[in-house]
């Protein structure tokens, strides 16, 4: 039975023109100008990127800030472009005015429950939310794995069984490198939802059965936040017992560092003139790189 866990998700946007705001077109004009999130309700924050511009010339104008209205919560924004210019003649004061063209976040509804939720749209919600990661079922957890870990230690996945809920012989998938693709390496995924810590029960059991399909190195990948323990010691363990195994343990932090930094890399959409290694600055004097206002958990900024 499909579960229901409904979130929203930032899967694209839209310009508008500010002419079409102040005549009250889009849906969100009187929640924007009290300032609130029209999905949410709730206050937005307002961060800002200053753009390297070259002295003004009378009569000219150019671009000069970027402004963002943001919602901690659901990652809903509304942007814009704000102008300076300076006059021709008369008192030589730059005016600042906003730009034609703004352009706001447009949401989805997703259901994390869903069995066909694209692997892309799991990713980029759990960069905002990685406590969701307890919601996603077994199978979109090993498929996660799967694809960090190609992407972190390259690669091709190759699986023992056709879906995550058959018998495995605790052996989930292999990662085969190398140029003839013989140097695999053995990978066991445990999708916890109860517990925050990995206890040393079922990393000894993948040590059986490494041992038992001849696998010298492998990785044992958690959603639990870390290991015991004991279970952090088995490694060593492995290393200097009679057959020599490497294995590596990856915990749910680790897993999420590597959820970012896979996720760096990606193309996302961004708003006109914004670029991922900028840095804006919110109204509390903190800076924050572009990628991360619009991609990652900024809840912490309320």
């Amino acid at each position: 039975m499909t579960q229901n866990h409904r979130r929203l998700l930032h899967t694209g946007l839209q310009n508008y023109d500010h002419a079409e705001f102040e005549v009250d077109s889009p849906f969100f004009s009187q929640a924007l100008q009290a300032h609130r999130c029209p999905c949410c309700a709730i206050g937005l924050q307002v961060f800002e990127h200053e753009l390297e511009t070259k002295p003004l010339k009378p009569g000219y104008g150019q671009v000069r800030w970027l402004h963002l209205e943001i919602c901690l919560a659901c990652g809903w924004w509304n942007f814009r472009q704000d102008h300076e210019s300076l006059p021709f003649e008369g008192p030589r004061e730059i005016s600042r005015s906003t730009w034609w063209e703004l352009t706001h976040a447009l949401q989805s509804e997703i259901n994390l429950g869903s069995t066909t939720l694209p692997l892309e749209l799991i990713r980029k919600h759990l960069l905002r939310r990685w406590e969701d990661r307890k919601l996603i079922s077994a199978q979109q957890a090993e498929d996660l794995v799967a694809s960090l870990l190609q992407e972190h230690h390259g690669g091709q996945v190759i699986r023992t069984t056709a879906n995550a809920n058959s018998p495995d012989g605790g052996i989930d998938l292999y990662l085969a490198c190398g140029d003839d693709g013989t140097v695999r390496r053995a990978v066991q995924v445990k999708r916890r939802i109860a517990t925050d810590t990995e206890p040393v029960d079922e990393v000894r059991n993948f040590v059986r059965a490494m041992v038992l399909t001849g696998s010298d190195c492998g990785i044992f990948v958690t959603t639990a936040s870390r290991f015991s323990k004991v279970a952090q010691g088995v490694p060593d363990l492995a290393k200097e017992a009679k057959f020599k195994l490497e294995l590596e343990l990856v915990d749910g932090e680790r897993l999420f560092e590597m959820l970012r930094a896979t996720s760096a890399t990606m193309t996302a959409q961004l708003p006109p003139r914004v670029e991922p290694d900028q840095e804006w600055l919110g109204g509390n004097g903190r800076t924050i790189l572009a990628r991360e206002l619009f991609n990652g958990d900024i809840r912490g900024w309320a």
